[in-house]
């Protein structure tokens, strides 16, 4: 009797969202302890490193700051080149492509490679931030408690998800912006996604566990302001302008080193990209070394009228121009921590230039807390989680309305120009494409080697044209696949083709296999569906060639449009019957192909 009740009772929904809850927190509270350890290792080696300490520790001259971000270079360099794989998944974006495309999964040495690096190469200076390795490692843990309770691919995503949220919120001590940062970048909007409210229950245990062990400390002292007049609001009007237009000259500063490394100077080796790079920021922190590290000092001695109008000038380009080499050099590090910065220095740069022309007196503290959230809104394509990010590292409502007008403007800007986010651009980049997210994430589910055929007509690249005839006329999947001498795939060939020989030609008897063939993309078999489906629409063809990269791209066999439709017709039919923390899927009415 009390085996059934117990066993009804772990098939039964309340069971499933006890559990669900439960391991939410569980990764709530191990993300928020990963974050923590992050912040404190790299607030130690920080002030360790930092240029006045350095200095009075080892008494040595003012120019010996040189070697402090050269010193991390090295170290980074070095880490990159013994671990190419690993140090190129950095940052949210990773994390993005693991849930699209790896059902969530992240191995834990990527985690455990994004805790150190970014330490190191933040810690002796690089002028990044600290949220995109946060973002890493929460995710990785999430992904690595999912793995290692075994939970399905759903869930993996879900609590992959969840981890990064959470990290963030922990980070910042800031829950809302860590939920909406999950939202915006890592679910690429998808507000139905059920791993939403495994992200709120994962934020709001990390926070706490932040602050209860790091305090609840404010990250800047913010002196007394006004946000002005109503007439006032036509000049936050023009800074959310200026916020995106500097967010679109970091975007084209960032494509131009990215050119000379990669096409211009042909620079791959992770040593020749990043030392020259430590080295000339070494030279400018002998004068300018508040721009060593994140960069919330400068935030805090800026609002406190500690620069003058030239430093701000200077220090605001020099930060966007170093953010961008840093990030195409190789180094470790987030956006978001730079963009604040950057945001701060506009916001009071363009607030004090008014007024010297036209004597408004525009209070620049105020431009500059709103200036924070028009950058960081606009070089992260994040409007939302950069209105509740500067809100809640401030802990003021008063300028929340100006916040929200130059975030959204400034992001309008970029949109305007770019037509679509950061992450979208990327994704593209790889062939991804985000506005059919629905179908990439139900057939990035499925390894190739899963629906695989083995049946199909194959030969040899010398085979004769009489024979490919009779082959062409009998084939089961209407097209011959053609293979080398090692049975590596070389292309297919289609009925259209040999009616086009059979035109063409006269002499085709002395044709051969070789002459007909048309390349064709394939897949590997460890590749998702979602990138065979993506082949199959670029090229308009019925059936996709797998191949094995162990082996040489020998052909191990094909899938076909048809087996992709059924793969995820499958899928679906399975989220519809399991689905059970948020109701119907939000992939539910679209068509596949």
């Amino acid at each position: 009797m009390f085996r059934k009740i117990k066993q009804r009772y772990f098939e039964s929904d309340i069971y499933r969202y006890l559990n669900h809850v439960q391991i939410s927190v569980i990764v709530g509270i191990v993300s928020g302890m990963g974050a923590v350890l992050f912040h404190y290792l790299l607030e130690r080696m920080r002030n360790f490193f930092e240029p006045h300490r350095f200095k009075a520790l080892l008494g040595v001259p003012d120019y010996y700051v040189i070697i402090i971000p050269v010193i991390g270079g090295l170290i980074c360099a070095t880490m990159t080149w013994f671990f190419p794989l690993v140090a190129r998944e950095k940052g949210v974006m990773s994390v993005i492509r693991a849930v699209l495309l790896k059902n969530g999964f992240i191995p834990i040495k990527e985690t455990i490679f994004h805790l150190f690096a970014p330490i190191i190469s933040m810690g002796t200076g690089a002028p990044m931030g600290p949220e995109g390795p946060s973002a890493k490692i929460g995710s990785g843990i999430g992904s690595y408690l999912a793995q290692l309770m075994k939970l399905g691919k759903n869930d993996m995503i879900m609590y992959t998800s969840a981890g990064g949220g959470a990290a963030i919120a922990a980070a910042f001590n800031a829950p809302i912006a860590g939920v909406f940062f999950g939202i915006e970048v890592i679910l690429l909007n998808d507000l139905k996604n059920k791993a939403l409210s495994a992200l709120i229950i994962a934020s709001v245990v990390a926070d706490i566990i932040s602050r209860s062990l790091l305090g609840d400390v404010r990250v800047f002292r913010i002196p007394s302001y006004t946000t002005g007049d109503y007439f006032s609001y036509f000049y936050y009007v023009l800074l959310g302008v200026v916020c995106g237009l500097v967010a679109l000259f970091y975007f084209f500063m960032s494509d131009k080193f990215e050119y000379m490394f990669d096409e211009k100077l042909k620079i791959h080796n992770p040593f020749a990209r990043l030392i020259p790079v430590t080295f000339v920021f070494g030279l400018i922190l002998v004068k300018y070394y508040t721009l060593f590290g994140i960069g919330y000092n400068t935030i805090d001695n800026l609002i406190h009228g500690s620069f003058t109008q030239t430093d701000i000038f200077v220090l605001l380009f020099l930060k966007v121009v170093f953010l961008a080499l840093f990030v195409q050099a190789g180094a470790y590090g987030g956006t978001f921590a730079p963009s604040l910065v950057i945001g701060a220095l506009l916001g009071y740069a363009f607030s004090g230039s008014v007024n010297f022309f036209f004597n408004v007196g525009l209070d620049q503290v105020a431009f500059a807390l709103a200036g924070m959230g028009g950058v960081l809104a606009g070089i992260n394509s994040i409007p939302l989680t950069a209105i509740l990010l500067v809100f809640e590292v401030t802990n003021d409502y008063r300028f929340i309305l100006p916040l929200m007008l130059v975030s959204i403007i400034s992001y309008l800007v970029l949109l305007y120009r770019k037509k679509m986010s950061i992450y979208s651009l990327e994704l593209m980049d790889d062939n991804i494409d985000v506005s059919k997210r629905a179908e990439l994430d139900i057939l990035s589910r499925i390894e190739a080697a899963e629906i695989l055929k083995t049946d199909m007509d194959v030969v040899s690249y010398r085979t004769p044209f009489r024979e490919l005839l009779e082959v062409i006329l009998n084939a089961k999947y209407g097209d011959i696949f053609v293979v080398d001498g090692m049975n590596r795939f070389i292309g297919i060939i289609t009925i259209r083709d040999i009616r086009q020989a059979l035109i063409d030609n006269t002499l085709t008897e002395l044709l051969i296999a070789k002459d007909l063939i048309m390349e064709t993309p394939a897949i590997t078999i460890h590749e998702p569906l979602s990138s065979a489906i993506e082949k199959v629409r670029q090229y308009d063809i019925e059936n996709i060639p797998v191949i094995s990269p162990e082996n040489n791209g020998r052909l191990e066999g094909i899938i076909t449009r048809k087996d992709i439709i059924d793969a995820y017709n499958r899928i679906m039919h399975n989220i519809e019957e399991s689905e059970y923390l948020t109701g119907p899927s939000s992939t539910k009415g679209g068509g596949l192909i």
